[in-house]
């Protein structure tokens, strides 16, 4: 697998000012609004390539917030800079993580993945955007394997194997889709293939060049379990066994001096 370089931020900057990544953001943002926008909770997380993420907006949840991963630094303004392996958030605190083109820009997909599932609550959701190996932008990544430059330099994880990690997972995937069909290339105007990206997204026919995968944490919370009693095994020689006195009470020393009397 090509291993993902220290993308530069001038390199970043340059690729996401293009007019084909603003096609790419509004395609992905359509499809990540209606998403967020039926999800509750108390926090949502995002962590992402967009600038301006505005289906944001969408959510009904209490608290929205973004975090900034290492290779974003002085790129997007963000509530905390957090490393990929390891954040600071506890178990089971967050209740929906959007993560787009999180795991293309990063060198350790696994332990992203298993930071993001361990802070989401039971119940909770996760939203994973990223490039699809098998599909046309994948086939011409491979042929520009030199490139240092985004989107070809990225690591994409295939939805299939992300897939696998997550029901590993106790994970239930809950929606798969592709979009962005015709993505980079453009037929006639950019208006023109934005529309057309619009129409075939979702067709199942047709391998989209990017992936919209939503999983939900199955995984109960943990019940304290308690000692069972300890029950006297029965005598085996057929004698009686000897109760053992509990300690006299009050109650119980008047019953016996009345019955005495």
């Amino acid at each position: 697998m090509k291993q993902a370089l220290r993308i530069k931020t001038q390199i970043q900057k340059a690729w996401l000012s293009r007019p084909d990544t603003q096609r790419l953001m509004a395609l992905e943002g359509g499809w990540l609004s209606e998403w967020v926008g039926q999800l509750h909770g108390r926090h949502l997380l995002y962590a992402g390539v967009d600038q301006d993420p505005k289906f944001l907006n969408c959510t009904p949840t209490q608290h929205c917030f973004r975090v900034g991963l290492p290779w974003q630094k002085d790129l997007v303004d963000v509530q905390a800079h957090i490393q990929d392996a390891d954040w600071p958030f506890a178990d089971e605190s967050i209740d929906v993580t959007v993560l787009q083109h999180a795991l293309d820009m990063t060198n350790r997909p696994h332990q992203l993945i298993r930071e993001a599932t361990r802070s989401l609550v039971s119940g909770g959701y996760l939203i994973v955007v990223g490039f699809n190996p098998a599909s046309l932008w994948g086939g011409v990544r491979w042929l520009r394997t030199l490139s240092t430059e985004l989107p070809w330099v990225a690591n994409p994880v295939a939805h299939s194997r992300l897939s696998d990690w997550l029901m590993l997972l106790d994970f239930r995937i809950e929606s798969l889709t592709t979009a962005a069909h015709i993505w980079p290339l453009n037929v006639g105007s950019e208006s023109l293939s934005r529309r057309i990206d619009r129409v075939v997204a979702g067709n199942a026919l047709i391998p989209g060049n990017t992936y919209i995968l939503v999983a939900r944490k199955t995984v109960a919370g943990m019940t304290t379990i308690r000692p069972r009693k300890r029950i006297m095994p029965e005598p085996r020689l057929g004698f009686a066994m000897p109760a053992a006195r509990e300690p006299m009470t009050r109650l119980d020393a008047q019953l016996e001096t009345l019955s005495v009397d």
